[in-house]
């Protein structure tokens, strides 16, 4: 099933189940079967992170939307750092993404991810590693040409990907992520992602599908998978997308606090729009403040006064979620 975007009444729908939480989120494939109150006691949720680089405010957004959807939905959330993934499919030493796997743990942690209800682990977990092999079977080299990361050419572009054969390993793993809660139990799993991760969505149902019908070769699972896609924060200096991988996309935690005041309070029009998307999601401003960013941004050329404000103080909030991120070096 493909992702649909938001119409006013399927907004409406996720939304009595996520309330304020649901405006960050833009296209669902088969979400709200999933979301049922008659299938929440066996709902368990999946994202994940690539530990390739400090989050960007693009990465930020979502690890303060995957803390609210927690919240809202009180249900056994799996968080996944994919340090063996990104090794297969980025080009970056070990060290460095051991280094940024435990920071982005522990700044997880500090932002308020509760970990009572929620997994997090990395792609070193055993159960993963084992359940990743034994999926393998179901999948052919022409599901994973078929069904791949919409952004796969312009990483490559820039090169910054592993070997092809490692692209599919990443793959794999990520696709054992998303089917985990069914080795344990779970009947309804929802995956949460970027919608530029879509596709492994699609390759988990079409392990879960076949499974299903293998006969003595079936792993025993079953039930469905339902997914909610978060908005994409537009990327600076035309990119589309904030991406860790492209530097000259975003704003990120590692970055001096000059260098973030530079980006932010570059008056270049083209970034205008992407700036306010940042304040929207990765603010952790509360609604009645990004209402008022969004009247300063409609405003800004006759009164450009307020939207210089708003982005003095969204450089604040930054540098504030970028000083816990240094206090969360291992």
């Amino acid at each position: 099933m493909p992702a649909n975007p938001f119409d006013p009444n399927t907004a409406a729908e996720v939304a009595e189940h996520l309330g304020p939480t649901a405006v960050r989120f833009t296209h669902l494939d088969d979400a709200l079967a999933v979301l049922d109150p008659a299938n929440r006691d066996s709902l368990a949720i999946v994202t994940g992170f690539g530990p390739t680089n400090a989050p960007t405010a693009g990465t930020l957004s979502v690890m303060l939307g995957a803390i609210e959807l927690q919240r809202q939905l009180k249900a056994p959330m799996t968080v996944v750092l994919s340090d063996l993934g990104a090794w297969n499919s980025r080009n970056l030493p070990w060290a460095a993404l051991v280094q940024i796997r435990d920071q982005m743990a522990a700044f997880f942690v500090a932002l308020g991810l509760d970990p009572n209800t929620a997994g997090l682990r990395s792609h070193l977990d055993h159960a993963n590693l084992v359940r990743a092999g034994r999926v393998a079977r179901y999948l052919s080299r022409a599901d994973f040409q078929q069904h791949r990361e919409s952004l796969l050419e312009l990483y490559a572009d820039h090169g910054l990907l592993g070997s092809e054969i490692g692209v599919v390993v990443d793959s794999l793993y990520t696709v054992a992520d998303v089917l985990g809660p069914f080795e344990v139990g779970a009947s309804n799993v929802l995956m949460v992602s970027g919608m530029e991760e879509a596709y492994f969505t699609d390759l988990a149902r079409l392990v879960l599908s076949r499974q299903a019908e293998a006969g003595a070769l079936s792993m025993g699972w079953s039930g469905q998978i339902g997914a909610l896609y978060f908005r994409v924060l537009e990327g600076l200096a035309g990119y589309p997308k904030m991406s860790k991988s492209i530097p000259a996309s975003s704003i990120h935690l590692n970055m001096a606090p000059d260098e973030i005041t530079a980006r932010v309070l570059n008056d270049d029009d083209a970034g205008q729009a992407a700036l306010l998307s940042a304040i929207e999601l990765s603010s952790g401003w509360d609604m009645k403040a990004v209402a008022a960013a969004r009247q300063a941004f409609a405003d800004r050329i006759e009164r450009p006064r307020p939207w210089s404000d708003v982005r003095h103080e969204y450089c604040h909030s930054f540098n504030t979620f970028a000083k816990i991120w240094r206090r969360c070096w291992p």
